[in-house]
C-alpha cells in the first residue's frame, strides 16, 4: 500500500489545478440565435439569376439540431418544373451551423452538389443572420436572412463585382414552415 502514496499524491497534486478551474463551461448555444427557430421543415418560392436571365423556382430547407444544439444543420433542394411533367433539381446543398472550440462563436460550411464546400463569415441575431464569401467568379457575395411578420423565412442574395460599392441581388426566397 505504501508504494502506491507517491503515485496518489502525484495525481492528486495534478489534478487540483484542474478542479479549481471548475468543470468545462458547456458551449452557449444561444450564440446560434435565429437558427433554433428554424428548427422544420420549410417551403415556399425562390427565384435567382443565372446566365439563362431569372429562373423561379420552388425551394425546400430541413433544419434539424444535432449534438445538444451547439450543431444545427440544413439541406437545401430547389427544383424547377420540366414542360413533360417531373422537376430538375437547380439547387442542392448541406450546410452546417456550429460553435466553434470557444463555444461562443457561430461558424458555417456548406456543401454543394458538384463536390465544393464553402466555409463562410458569419452573424447572427435572435432574428436573422449575414454570411459572406468570395466567389472568384462572381466577386463578393452576401446573404441576410430574416424572420418576417407571421414567422416567414425570407432570405435574400446580394452579389459585387467591385469590392463591396454596389451591390445586385441576384436570389430570393420566402418560405414557410411546413413541419
Amino acid at each position: 500500500m505504501r508504494a502506491f502514496t507517491p503515485l496518489l499524491c502525484f495525481l492528486v497534486g495534478v489534478a487540483s489545478p484542474l478542479t479549481a478551474q471548475g468543470a468545462p463551461q458547456p458551449p452557449d448555444t444561444m450564440a446560434l440565435g435565429v437558427f433554433h427557430a428554424l428548427i422544420g421543415q420549410w417551403e415556399g418560392k425562390a427565384w435567382m439569376m443565372t446566365q439563362a436571365g431569372r429562373q423561379d423556382v420552388r425551394q425546400r430547407e430541413t433544419v434539424r439540431r444535432a449534438a445538444g444544439g451547439t450543431v444545427i444543420s440544413f439541406e437545401g433542394l430547389g427544383t424547377m418544373p420540366l414542360p413533360g411533367g417531373g422537376d430538375r433539381v437547380v439547387h442542392d446543398a448541406y450546410g452546417l451551423v456550429f460553435l466553434d472550440h470557444d463555444g461562443k462563436t457561430p461558424r458555417m460550411r456548406a456543401f454543394k452538389a458538384d463536390g465544393n464546400w464553402l466555409d463562410m463569415e458569419l452573424s447572427v441575431s435572435p432574428t436573422s443572420y449575414t454570411w459572406k464569401m468570395t466567389d472568384p467568379r462572381a466577386g463578393l457575395i452576401r446573404y441576410e436572412m430574416s424572420m418576417a411578420p407571421g414567422a416567414a423565412w425570407v432570405e435574400k442574395g446580394f452579389m459585387s463585382r467591385d469590392e463591396g460599392k454596389s451591390w445586385i441581388q441576384f436570389f430570393e426566397m420566402t418560405l414557410n414552415r411546413v413541419r
